[in-house]
């Protein structure tokens, strides 16, 4: 199951650009990123509902490493919001 959570919007853009410099955004529509999606199980009626929220919603990947994940921000009113999925078991380590 998928939840939101809110991610502080100076850091999240942060995060893309070094995400995008080290090759891990993933792009809409490649191979790639459907299997990523699959993978994760990625809720699109949530990403759906999330996004409406914003008039400038968009999505950012990141496939892998400390702030991998599922994304949505606003630039207009400055949010992002990561979906977090609930069921996933968490090591002591990633949890801390």
């Amino acid at each position: 199951m998928h939840t939101t959570q809110n991610i502080e919007y100076i850091i999240a853009r942060h995060n893309f650009e070094d995400a995008e410099i080290r090759g891990l955004k993933l792009s809409p529509g490649n191979i790639n990123t459907n299997i990523w999606l699959h993978k994760e199980a990625i809720n699109y009626d949530l990403v759906v509902e999330t996004a409406r929220r914003f008039p400038d919603s968009k999505t950012f990947i990141i496939a892998d490493g400390i702030n991998k994940g599922f994304y949505i921000y606003s630039t207009l009113k400055q949010v992002c919001i990561k979906l977090v999925n609930e069921s996933k078991a968490y090591t002591h380590a990633e949890s801390a």
